[in-house]
């Protein structure tokens, strides 16, 4: 900002007097809330007078002094708590002064009850009484039809058949043994006796060379060729009782097997006893079908009639539900309307500049009524004089005449 000079200080004062004055003269002294400039500032709309030099500096210093100059409203509420600033706040054009908050409040949570209440008639659902249909006309019931049975008899005692056959076949030969087990139990045998009767001609021979005093080389060559043969012997005897295990397992396969046959057999004969038996009770629920159909299309008759009647009375109902609730919404709008009348009608006074709160003079209260001075600066620093009077909650004084 530019320095203002000697020379238009005298001039920027007269504007800033008759700007003063205009705004006293128009300003309402009977209304609650009464906003005034501060003395020593001028207006917000002043015209230049023709003696003033019009160059581009002046008039940026002088739309910057009517920017910074204080502010000073005057108040007047029913109660000091109505205030909403302190000395020293930050404020915003549009912010808050005074407002009764506690009746605000108290309508504002009236009124969202009463909007819930609303809210909650409108979403909820009142569903229509569905109305009956006449039934489909059943068809006729189709012919009786035991194919599926019949069928299951005739698989039945094909089976029956074929096990009786396999039994038959396998019966002489799994009671006897098995050629090819008792042929290699017999091949085992004669090795068992082939390697016992080397053995003894080899422990013979041994005995004649031990009686013979031959070389001690010689012996136990003989002794480890006996060794030998005696685990030939032993392998031979391995293979034996390896046979004989077979023989042995084979004629229990036998037996197992013939038994399997029979119970197959047994099984065939009760799958035919079953399927005979189902066909018995496909027939019989024939019957009770058809005896069923002739009650279920009388009891279809009589159900459709009571279906009439309840469907009637649950319309009777459903229109008298809907009534109720069209009722019931137009007495809670009547309510909230007048709750939003009241909630308008209460005064709110709102910052019209940006700036801090500079001073706030104590409160003089008259016939129920408080009134004081609030000043708004453009800074945040305020000066000697103002921090004497800074309280936001001093007692209201009972003199009327107080000068703000």
């Amino acid at each position: 900002m530019k320095e203002f000079s000697s020379i238009n200080l005298p001039i920027y004062l007269c504007i800033g007097l008759i700007g003063l004055i205009l705004l006293v003269k128009n300003s309402p002294q009977n209304q609650p809330v009464i906003a005034a400039k501060s003395e020593n500032t001028n207006t917000a709309k002043v015209e230049t007078p023709s003696n003033i030099d019009d160059n581009e500096g002046d008039d940026s210093a002088i739309t910057v002094l009517q920017q910074n100059r204080p502010l000073r409203m005057t108040l007047s509420v029913d109660s000091p708590s109505f205030l909403k600033v302190k000395v020293g706040q930050e404020i915003k054009q549009g912010d808050i002064i005074t407002d009764n908050s506690i009746e605000r409040n108290r309508l504002n949570k009236q009124r969202q009850s009463l909007q819930l209440q609303i809210d909650n008639l409108k979403s909820k659902n009142i569903p229509k009484p569905f109305e009956p249909k006449a039934p489909p006309q059943l068809a006729a019931l189709p012919s009786a039809n035991f194919l599926e049975e019949e069928s299951a008899i005739a698989q039945a005692k094909l089976k029956l058949q074929q096990a009786q056959s396999i039994l038959e076949s396998r019966t002489k030969l799994l009671n006897s043994d098995n050629p090819e087990v008792r042929a290699e139990g017999e091949k085992s045998e004669s090795a068992l006796n082939i390697a016992a009767e080397k053995v003894q001609e080899q422990e013979e021979l041994l005995r004649s060379m031990q009686d013979m005093k031959l070389e001690a080389s010689v012996l136990r060559h003989e002794e480890a060729k006996l060794k030998q043969l005696n685990s030939e012997m032993e392998q031979a005897r391995s293979g034996l009782d390896q046979a004989r295990a077979k023989l042995n397992a084979s004629a229990i396969a036998s037996q197992q097997e013939l038994q399997n046959l029979q119970i197959a057999v047994q099984i065939a004969q009760s799958d035919l006893q079953m399927a005979m038996s189902r066909l018995e009770t496909a027939k019989s629920n024939r019957k009770l079908l058809e005896y069923n159909a002739s009650i279920n299309a009388a009891q279809r008759i009589e159900q459709q009639n009571q279906s009439n009647l309840a469907y009637t009375r649950q319309m009777q109902d459903y229109e008298q539900q809907i009534r109720d609730r069209d009722y019931q919404l137009a007495q809670l709008q009547i309510s909230l309307a007048a709750i939003d009348d009241k909630i308008s009608q209460i005064p709110v006074v709102k910052s019209p500049k940006t700036g801090y709160i500079r001073r706030i003079k104590p409160w003089v209260g008259n016939n129920g009524k408080y009134s004081t001075v609030v000043t708004i600066s453009s800074n945040p620093k305020s000066d000697g004089s103002d921090r004497s009077s800074n309280g936001t909650n001093s007692s209201p004084t009972p003199n009327p005449k107080t000068k703000p």
